[in-house]
């Protein structure tokens, strides 16, 4: 195979060449000829037609009109070339494959092989795996790149490939190609972030096989569905997972913090050798007194806590607010040492009018709500009731309190009840807005943050509870339908999401290492899903030439990529794409040692 650059028509192109032969094909008494190249198919080579010639004498009145492209197609390229790449270089296929216990091979691919090909299928086009080939494999280079027939990689190739992973070696996987990230240099250890989400299913509720799916808080509100949830711990800077494990869906954050903080505290430890220079960035919603000193004790961190559970310590802060700069926002901010549960805590007061705002949009339309329904109450309670059961004015109180505590705090909203003829009732009720300007003033937009970093300035402190945006921006990611979305998945079994996860979090992670190298060597400042959009622009073409004398009779199948746009070839130079090998080197086949 050869790689030249050569200038044809009005653009530069880089042409790859690869010799073909041309064989004979008996039918029904007659002989035709094929343009033919050879390929794996199940592991062996194979001869795959390119192009039909038809008889001798139509071959003869082709030669005879004279060379020239005689068929041309093209195939997306830029974005699985450069995955392809990237598998190779971080060895991902033999990483899985030495914790494979059954060494199966389907359709010639080994178990990580089809593991690896179904995370490439995550991050192009999201869809089932009866749809993997024909409805995204079969339009880009990928057979071509791997020298391997794909078209019998269907649903059940990959439910055999998944049974063949056991749900207990993906986190010792998982710990080995985290590994391999850090030996790279690709992983920054300094802060990282840990937050859980979760994903709704449609699996059935007689489904009693799956103990993971339960009803749960659903973040999506899909609260009539079952879920299961995901915890990631990732890094800061660039978002690459270190920890993940998926969890039953009715469980609440506490309590799956306290299960893995030890586990993903001793694979840390592991990895770096050292604890003294990581910092754990946590939500609000892992905070308990009891894990609180357990932290404190194992590692170094930054949290939050809840401003109605603390609020001496933001009466303190409201009196002594400074404005400092952060970033180039100036923020008011307030900062003290203290003790909170039993722990020696540096605590950080500041007022976010992002949440501030967000707050007060919030009351206003609890109110609009909640006057609605008092306003449709008070009318059907100043009337006795004709038949049914007779209202008491302790069931009326009742549900007047439960209106109010759902739509706004406690002390808004004051009312009255006054009885009028049997279960009759007049209900007044009005707003206390000096209470109300009280709250915007003094408690809405307040954060609390706690650290045992005692030594990092106010700035630090803030900036580094920040970065949580950027898990928040991963699970994001995860729900977007385009790319590197975790649905649809069709598995009902706990093994089968526990893989099913697995594939999308490689998934996850070629995608963010090849968004650090976009960044670092194309300056790209765009979106990860952008940059994704903009590879698989890069096509390849594939042209076959009639015999020439130079190629004594034989036919000839070029390669060569398309003209970009201007956005995208300068994408493509900086990420060196031209300059990928056209075939793959990765094992697919192979168990080795």
């Amino acid at each position: 195979m050869l790689n030249l650059g050569l200038t044809y028509g009005p653009f530069n192109v880089y042409v790859y060449t690869e010799m073909a032969t041309i064989q004979k094909k008996p039918s029904r008494g007659r002989d035709y000829w094929a343009i033919v190249e050879s390929r794996r198919i199940n592991g062996k080579p194979r001869p795959v037609v390119l192009e039909h010639l038809g008889t001798a004498e139509n071959l003869l009145k082709r030669l005879q009109e004279g060379a020239g492209p005689h068929k041309v197609k093209s195939y997306s390229h830029g974005l699985v070339a450069y995955l392809l790449n990237l598998i190779e270089s971080l060895d991902l296929v033999q990483i899985i494959n030495r914790h494979v216990p059954n060494k199966q091979i389907r359709d010639g691919f080994t178990v990580g092989g089809s593991i690896v090909l179904a995370s490439m299928g995550r991050i192009c086009q999201p869809t089932s795996k009866r749809n993997w080939y024909k409805g995204w494999a079969k339009r880009t280079s990928l057979s071509y790149l791997l020298r391997m027939s794909l078209a019998k990689i269907d649903s059940q190739h990959f439910w055999d490939q998944m049974d063949a992973l056991p749900s207990e070696t993906i986190p010792a996987i998982e710990e080995e190609i985290v590994d391999t990230l850090y030996e790279h240099g690709l992983l920054s250890m300094d802060t990282l972030l840990y937050d859980t989400s979760n994903f709704f299913t449609y699996i059935a509720s007689t489904n009693e096989r799956c103990t993971l799916a339960k009803r749960g808080k659903n973040k999506q509100r899909r609260i009539d569905l079952r879920q299961f949830g995901l915890l990631l711990l990732v890094s800061r800077q660039d978002q690459l997972p270190i920890y993940h494990r998926t969890y039953q869906g009715n469980l609440n954050d506490k309590t799956v913090f306290k299960e893995h903080f030890a586990r993903f505290s001793d694979r840390l430890k592991r990895l770096s050798g050292s604890l003294e220079d990581i910092t754990v960035v946590l939500d609000q919603g892992n905070n308990s007194k009891k894990m609180l000193k357990e932290v404190d004790q194992t590692i170094y961190f930054v949290g939050a806590l809840s401003v109605h559970q603390h609020r001496h310590l933001v009466e303190r802060a409201n009196l002594n607010l400074q404005e400092i700069l952060i970033g180039n926002k100036s923020v008011p901010c307030y900062k003290e040492r203290t003790t909170i549960w039993g722990s020696d805590l540096t605590a950080v007061v500041y007022i976010s009018e992002k949440l501030r705002d967000g707050q007060i949009r919030g009351l206003e339309q609890g109110l609009s709500k909640l006057c609605s329904e008092l306003d449709q109450l008070k009318e059907a309670i100043k009337m006795p009731t004709q038949k049914g059961k007779k209202r008491t004015e302790a069931g009326i109180q009742k549900k007047i309190d439960s209106l109010i505590s759902s739509c706004v705090p406690k002390g808004i909203v004051e009312w009255e009840l006054t009885f009028l003829q049997e279960d009759a009732f007049e209900l007044q009720y009005w707003i206390d807005y000096d209470h109300l300007e009280e709250l915007k003033k003094w408690r809405f937009g307040r954060r609390i943050l706690i650290t045992n970093r005692h030594h990092w300035s106010t700035e630090e402190i803030i900036k580094a509870y920040w970065g949580q945006a950027n898990i928040e921006y991963v699970f994001k990611n995860m729900k977007n339908p385009f790319h590197m979305a975790w649905r649809p998945q069709y598995h009902w079994t706990d093994q089968k999401i526990e893989v099913h996860g697995f594939i999308c979090l490689v998934a996850f992670l070629l995608v963010m290492v090849a968004f650090k190298h976009a960044r670092e060597n194309a300056g790209f400042s765009r979106s990860p899903h952008t940059l994704l959009e903009k590879l698989s622009e890069i096509r390849l073409a594939t042209l076959i030439d009639a015999p020439t004398q130079k190629s004594k009779g034989r036919y000839r199948a070029t390669y060569q990529l398309e003209e970009m746009d201007p956005d995208v070839k300068e994408l493509a130079d900086a990420m060196g794409i031209a300059e990928l090998p056209m075939k793959s080197k990765i094992p697919f086949s192979v168990y080795k040692s």
